[in-house]
C-alpha cells in the first residue's frame, strides 16, 4: 500500500481557513449582539419591548402580516395612566416588588386613572376567553367552575384578542404559552379555550397582582399579560353552564 502524501502548506492554509471562519462567525454573533443591546438601549420601554417581542415573533415562525395582528392588539389597546404624575417604571417596580404572601399589593384603582379603567372594562363588551389545560367536567374539580378554587376568581382576555392568537398560532400549545406570558407546559398537549358571554362575566376589574394565580415574574402591573402585553382582567368564577367549552390545537 503506497503511503498517502500530504501537502503541508496546504494543511496549514485549511486549518488557518477553518479558524478566521470561525472567528468571522463569533464575530458575526457578537456584532448581531452588539447592535440589538444598542438598539433596545436607546428605545422607551414600551419600544423596546416591542421590539424583542417582534423579533420572538419570527424566530417562531410567524409571518410579517401575523406578526403585526399580534403586535396591534397592545398598539390598539388602551394606553396605561396613572393617577399622578409618577415614573411608572420605578412605581410599577416597586408593587411588583412588594411580597403578596406578607403585604398586600394596592389595588389599581388607587394608581390607575379611572379613565383608563373605563377604557380597560370595555375591551370585554364582546365577552371573554379563558385558554387552559384542562376541560371542565360537571360536578369535576371546583365542580366545574372556571376559576381558582382559593381566590374564585379567573384570569381573562377580551373574545376578539383570544381569537386572533387562536388564529395565529393555530391552536399550538407551546406558541400559546409564550404569546400569553405562561410557564412551558402550563397549557399541557390540548389546552380548550373557555367562552364567557359578557352576561357571565360578574366582578371585572384590573388583576391587582394578589390573586393565586398571579406568577411571580410573570404578573406585571396596569392590566397586561407579561411578556406578551396583552389586555387581561380577572372576574368572579364562572360556574359551570354558563360558558362554552372549544378544543384548540395540539394532539
Amino acid at each position: 500500500m503506497t503511503k498517502p502524501t500530504y501537502n503541508r502548506q496546504q494543511l496549514l492554509k485549511n486549518l488557518e481557513n477553518n479558524r478566521l471562519a470561525r472567528e468571522s462567525s463569533r464575530f458575526k454573533n457578537y456584532v448581531a449582539r452588539e447592535k440589538f443591546t444598542t438598539t433596545l438601549a436607546g428605545m422607551s420601554l414600551e419600544d423596546s419591548q416591542r421590539y424583542i417581542q417582534w423579533n420572538k415573533y419570527a424566530k417562531a415562525g410567524f409571518s410579517p402580516s401575523d406578526r403585526v395582528r399580534v403586535l396591534e392588539i397592545s398598539e390598539k389597546a388602551p394606553k396605561i395612566k396613572l393617577k399622578s404624575r409618577k415614573n411608572r417604571q420605578k412605581f410599577f417596580k416597586k408593587i411588583e416588588a412588594t411580597d403578596k404572601e406578607v403585604t398586600r399589593r394596592p389595588d389599581p384603582s388607587s394608581y390607575l386613572a379611572p379613565e383608563y379603567i373605563e377604557a380597560h372594562r370595555h375591551l370585554f363588551d364582546n365577552g371573554a376567553i379563558k385558554i387552559q389545560k384542562f376541560t371542565p367536567q360537571e360536578s369535576g374539580f371546583n365542580n366545574g367552575a372556571i376559576g381558582n378554587p382559593k381566590d374564585h376568581v379567573v384570569f381573562v382576555m377580551p373574545k376578539d384578542v383570544g381569537e386572533t392568537l387562536i388564529d395565529v398560532s393555530k391552536g399550538e400549545p407551546r406558541i400559546l404559552e409564550d404569546l400569553l406570558g405562561l410557564h412551558l407546559g402550563d397549557l399541557g398537549d390540548s389546552p380548550v379555550a373557555i367562552d364567557i358571554p359578557k352576561e357571565s362575566i360578574r366582578n371585572l376589574r384590573i388583576p391587582s397582582g394578589n390573586e393565586g394565580s398571579a406568577f411571580e415574574g410573570y404578573w406585571k402591573p396596569g392590566g397586561r399579560t407579561y411578556p406578551g402585553n396583552m389586555p387581561e382582567a380577572v372576574i368572579d368564577e364562572v360556574p359551570w353552564g354558563d360558558y362554552t367549552i372549544r378544543p384548540l390545537g395540539g394532539n
